[in-house]
């Protein structure tokens, strides 16, 4: 049995081999430990070790301070049972009976020719070495890079080895997330979609690659992955009988794919460009229900220079089967609807129908909408097995109209967000019984209440009695479900909250905003891997899918887990940036050594909310894990906030 077990993969743990967890309180403790338990010499001068940690002190002192150090982690060691660190006046090493390190057992592993021994690698893997210790030394830090950049080059050998054995998409998932920007990872999780007969999801992940190279480095994708998008490309729009019979048992077994446009507006009130794009949600919403379909929701351009693509183009642009379109006229109590489904690779209409209604027959002509677009698509099932939930419409139109008012306020901007709620409180009025206008309202008073930096939580208290009814008066709505989980999360009810998203997602798993905000919750479970895995499929659904929380709530993640580069980045693509952003900007800069930027986001967090205190910000951050929040609270004492 094991003395002693290293996690060093993702978070750095310590136990006993019983199990029992092991407490090294000082990043440089972690920190020494880590260096003595890597070094394939099996230990490391004194000498060297003091200029690792403490390259910005005296020699004399950098000594001094790595004595104190091992001082204090003989004791932590203790509880193993054996003086695990052996040391003399010029060398120190730790214990190898006994010990056993993930960092070391990887490398072992990797060097293996089995694939048992090559998957068990796999499963060591945990994440980046180290990624939860810093200790802002610049010698330490070129030494982590060091080993960070040799511990990725053995896993992607690892994972290039086993994806030969076999294509796997999740595998070639894993890979990619070792280095986002690699040619070869995304080649490699493109050909996995090809084989898993995904080759939807391969084009549309090209797409998205080809975006992150252009804004990250200004470059196209290389020739292979060119290839291979021009070969699918080719073989979709193909109409050689060689191709016909590989096109039809891909339709078989794949989920139709679809993509739907954003309707336009023929009103002659722009204004109305609202109510266009809140029928094209709900039809996208009610789509979504679907299991057997593969619903993206695309946004049209709003002007342009006269040279609009087709459906057809835009839909093997993004990679789908088909494509909807059509458009929206209101005119005073009546509403003209025409929507068509386009074969994106034929430029075939399949299906079109123009709707004249009364505004209160407008939910029965979407059903319609729905309901035609899914008989062409889903194929021989009836009917009556599909997966579309019931909705419960609001018995008042003008309560509808109200809601999407509300929606299509931005989120994050507290003069809009009011509004909105002067609209949700309006369409409860005129429909008690309308369960979503009771979500929405619950969604913006929880927001207003994280805003709040009083000691009330009056507002939180009505959010969740407006929630709970919302779920009461429409449980097979997925966005009354997450609303119930979204306030419990605030109220730190975890259990609650995972529970009620993870209905949501059961109701409609396709939906791109469900995905996202259940990466919120698990990202304050402390389940980093997790929550950047809902993130990302998110995203994988629709790279063009970007509302305007997604990047700062993703950035909260990429900071508590500790790569606040990443952090940083995602939160400057935060369409705006409210005070608690600036207060996370600051933390992170403060954690990377970047003082006078740190200093800065303090006095534009200030400028926006002079009361700001860590206090406020800890109350209204719903954290698991303790470690987690004082993760948080010391990166914001250390950019200059006070208590």
């Amino acid at each position: 049995m094991a003395t002693l077990n290293l996690q060093l993969l993702g978070r750095f743990r310590a136990t006993t081999g019983s199990g029992s967890e092991i407490t090294i309180q000082s990043k440089k403790g972690r920190a020494l430990l880590a260096i003595l338990a890597v070094s394939q010499s099996g230990g490391m001068s004194r000498e060297k070790l003091a200029a690792l940690l403490w390259s910005d002190r005296g020699e004399e002192q950098a000594r001094s301070s790595l004595r104190q150090t091992l001082t204090i982690l003989r004791k932590e060691l203790a509880v193993a049972g054996q003086d695990l660190i052996v040391a003399d006046d010029l060398r120190v090493e730790l214990a190898g009976q006994g010990l056993e390190v993930d960092a070391v057992k990887i490398v072992e592993l990797s060097r293996a020719s089995d694939a048992s021994s090559l998957r068990q690698a796999v499963e060591l893997h945990k994440g980046e070495f180290l990624a939860d210790v810093s200790v802002n030394d610049p010698a330490f830090e070129e030494w982590l890079r060091h080993e960070r950049s040799r511990l990725r080059d053995g896993m992607t050998t690892v994972f290039e080895r086993l994806l030969k054995l076999g294509p796997d998409v999740s595998l070639a998932k894993r890979l990619l997330d070792l280095d986002p920007l690699r040619e070869a990872s995304n080649l490699a999780l493109m050909q996995a979609f090809v084989a898993a007969g995904e080759r939807a999801m391969a084009l549309q992940h090209y797409a998205a690659f080809k975006e992150l190279l252009k804004s990250e480095l200004n470059v196209e994708p290389g020739a292979k992955v060119e290839q291979l998008r021009l070969k699918l490309k080719s073989e979709a729009t193909s109409m050689d009988p060689r191709h016909q019979t590989e096109s039809a048992e891909v339709r078989t077994h794949e989920r139709p794919s679809i993509a739907v446009l954003t309707f336009v507006n023929l009103s002659n009130d722009p204004a109305q460009r609202y109510f266009s794009d809140g029928i094209t949600a709900d039809i996208v919403t009610e789509l979504s229900r679907f299991h057997q379909l593969q619903v993206h929701a695309q946004k049209q351009a709003a002007g342009g220079d006269g040279l609009v693509d087709s459906a057809a183009m835009k839909g093997r642009e993004l990679g789908v089967q088909y494509v909807v379109e059509g458009s929206v006229r209101r005119m005073g109590g009546r509403v003209r609807i025409t929507a068509q489904l386009i074969d994106s690779a034929t430029d075939e209409n399949v299906w079109a129908e123009r709707f004249d209604a009364n505004e209160d027959e407008i939910f029965a002509v979407q059903d319609q909408i729905v309901r035609s677009i899914a008989a062409q698509l889903v194929g021989h099932l009836r009917m009556a097995k599909l997966e579309k939930a019931l909705r419960n419409p609001p018995s008042n139109m003008a309560a509808y109209d109200y809601v999407l008012r509300g929606d299509a306020m931005q989120i994050g901007i507290p003069e809009a967000e009011a509004e909105a709620i002067r609209y949700f409180r309006q369409a409860i009025e005129l429909a008690p019984g309308y369960g979503l206008a009771h979500a929405h309202l619950a969604t913006h008073l929880t927001l207003q209440w994280i805003r709040d930096y009083s000691a009330s939580n009056a507002l939180l208290d009505e959010a969740l009695d407006l929630a709970k009814k919302a779920v009461a008066l429409d449980g097979g709505d997925e966005r009354c479900q997450f609303t119930l989980g979204y306030v419990y999360l605030q109220r730190n009810s975890h259990e609650l909250a995972e529970y009620y998203a993870l209905k949501a997602l059961a109701l409609n798993p396709n939906s791109q905003a469900l995905l996202a905000s259940t990466g919120i919750l698990y990202g304050f479970r402390g389940e980093s891997e997790r929550s950047l895995t809902y993130f990302r499929d998110a995203l994988a659904i629709n790279p063009r899918f970007i509302p305007s929380w997604y990047w700062r709530n993703r950035a909260i993640v990429h900071f508590d887990s500790r790569d606040y580069e990443e952090a940083i980045s995602a939160f400057k693509r935060s369409p705006i940036l409210p005070d608690w952003v600036e207060a996370h900007l600051a933390a992170a800069n403060a954690q990377l050594g970047r003082m006078d930027a740190a200093h800065n986001h303090v006095a534009a967090a200030l400028r926006q909310e002079p009361n700001f205190r860590i206090r406020f910000l800890m109350a209204k951050s719903p954290y698991l894990r303790r470690e987690d929040a004082d993760h948080l609270a010391n990166a914001l004492r250390k950019a200059g906030f006070t208590d």
